[in-house]
């Protein structure tokens, strides 16, 4: 092999391997397509389940929570 030929074969030696790296990436993405995952799984299952409980306001659902050294959380309203 004569020493103008190294750059050719150094380039096609990198070709080959970025080809082999896109195709190992190319079937992986082929075969996991099909696949399920089990935590999207999960989420469109409570999706699908129907809210039970009270439905509470937001402000009195903060009411509950709020302990009373704590302010309202309108309290910068009553300033302007």
């Amino acid at each position: 092999m004569s020493p103008e030929d190294t750059l050719a074969v150094s380039m096609l030696v990198i070709l080959a391997f970025a080809a082999g790296a896109l195709m190992t990436i190319l079937i992986s993405m082929i075969r996991n397509a099909g696949k399920r995952d089990e935590l999207e799984e999960l989420m469109r299952e409570e999706d699908d389940e129907e809210p039970t409980g009270e439905t509470t306001s937001a402000k009195g659902s903060k009411d509950k929570d709020r302990k009373d050294w704590e302010k309202d959380g309108d309290w910068w309203k009553g300033t302007l």
